[in-house]
């Protein structure tokens, strides 16, 4: 009987594996040592097995969820989470492969329609049918477009950083030399394999890459970049970040119309914001000026000198941008329980381009 005890206890991913038997996540240790007032941060669980997602909340209101991009963790988003959760619940969200979240090697986990899926189930889990706001930075805002697409009635508003939608991204890598050169990389972790990644002390070159300079720039403290470092340690995590690459980007010019995400083209309805530093490298500019052809209402703010990490490198223009999207298009004074049922006004705005 003990042994068939232990065995299902195995199976359904408790006792050992269970998340009250995790020590607590060193990042949620440093948001309540440095939090504003006196709303603390919370870990939280979702699903089981190989695809239980992590995620950080804090606060009470309208639901917003935040989710990051590669190579990061939910806590890319605790200055933006420290201004908005006075007024909402805010939740990020540490993908699939990252931080404290599942790292399946099999690539189908990694689909963006799954990834789009789970973060469909995980929404409604927390914030039942009603309507709310998705912010996503790199990858994640590559799936906030792809969700705001597939998923058309459950937002009220999406924000991206960083990046293009999913399906856009597809055409520009398919078609332009230029993001091909960008984008080489892409294409370089298909080949490597968790042992490259062990020897190779892939993540210590990759947390060097994305956080040395913001460490230098005085865009995040010594304590903030010592806890990245740190979460981008394990090889897991590392080839968890690049199965999102394999599962989803094909050799550039083998890329067709089976590799899009929705598979249809209509057009994200509700009110979509981008924020792009200009000096980003990761993508051709030149994709924001398709950007009508994925959203029927889009926004576009530029940050001049800005690189990728805008997060970090602009909190307080960036947290103003979404504070100022949301209150536009998804208003606090509007109660949950009525989000879901309520019209959604449509705000649009002609492109920003002012420095920031």
């Amino acid at each position: 009987m003990r042994l068939l005890v232990v065995l299902i206890t195995a199976l359904l991913g408790i006792g050992a594996l269970s998340p009250s038997s995790q020590a607590a996540d060193p990042a949620v240790v440093f948001a309540n040592a440095n939090k504003a007032g006196g709303i603390a941060y919370t870990e939280g669980w979702f699903g089981k097995g190989d695809t239980r997602l992590h995620y950080v909340e804090a606060g009470e209101g309208p639901l917003i969820i935040f989710y990051h991009g590669f190579p990061s963790t939910w806590f890319s988003w605790f200055d933006q989470m420290e201004a908005l959760k006075t007024h909402y619940r805010v939740i990020a969200v540490d993908g699939l492969g990252a931080g404290l979240s599942a790292k399946p090697d099999r690539l189908e986990p990694y689909k963006v329609k799954n990834l789009a899926a789970q973060l469909d189930r995980l929404a409604r889990h927390l914030n039942g049918r009603k309507r709310f706001v998705l912010v996503g930075h790199d990858w994640g805002a590559a799936l906030a477009f792809a969700y705001a697409q597939g998923y058309p009635d459950r937002l009220d508003a999406v924000i991206a950083l960083s990046a293009p939608p999913y399906n856009l991204f597809l055409d520009i890598a398919r078609n332009d030399p230029e993001q091909q050169a960008r984008s080489a990389y892409m294409q370089r972790f298909g080949a490597l394999t968790l042992n490259d990644i062990r020897t190779g002390n892939l993540g210590a070159a990759i947390a060097r890459g994305a956080y040395a300079d913001l460490l230098a720039s005085g865009s995040i403290a010594a304590e903030e970049h010592a806890l990245f470092v740190s979460a981008l340690s394990p090889p897991e995590t590392i080839n968890g970040g690049m199965n999102w690459y394999r599962a989803n980007i094909a050799a550039f010019a083998d890329i067709d119309a089976a590799d899009r995400w929705p598979r249809h083209a209509r057009r994200i309805k509700v009110p979509a914001l981008l924020l792009w530093g200009e000096a980003d490298k990761a993508f051709v500019p030149g994709f924001l000026d398709r950007m009508g052809e994925y959203a029927e209402c889009v926004e576009i703010r530029r940050f001049a000198g800005a690189g990728h990490w805008l997060t970090m490198e602009r909190p307080e223009a960036v947290n103003a941008a979404i504070a100022d999207h949301i209150q536009a298009n998804a208003g606090s004074k509007v109660r949950p329980s009525e989000s879901r049922l309520r019209p959604r006004p449509l705000h649009c705005h002609q492109p920003q381009t002012a420095a920031r």
